[in-house]
């Protein structure tokens, strides 16, 4: 299935950060993924391990997000219901071209 997190596959994550209630990755040209869901990091609990690391894959089923990191991380993303903190599930901003937003 194509996702329109795809753009994201073979960039370089250059910031993971817990901002407040959410999680923020930042990704090389100005990219910015915010995550409100529920999620968990898959080896380890730190998000600075995905520090430098290369998004290889992205997976989308009905219920999970699945990203798969060049450093042998992954980050899962509930898309459930009761995973939801807010109206949004996460936003994808790229700059120049609109906001993507799931919920």
């Amino acid at each position: 299935m194509t996702s329109q997190l795809d753009v994201l596959v073979g960039m370089v994550v250059t910031d993971a950060l817990k901002v407040y209630d959410y999680v923020q990755l930042l990704f090389e040209q100005d990219i910015a993924l915010n995550i409100y869901n529920a999620l968990r990091l898959c080896n380890g609990d730190d998000l600075r391990a995905l520090n430098g690391a290369t998004l290889l894959k992205v997976e989308e089923k009905p219920d999970t997000l699945i990203f798969s990191f060049s450093n042998g991380q992954r980050l899962d993303i509930d898309l459930g219901d009761d995973a939801y903190n807010g109206p949004e599930a996460l936003e994808l901003n790229i700059p120049g071209q609109p906001t993507v937003v799931w919920n």
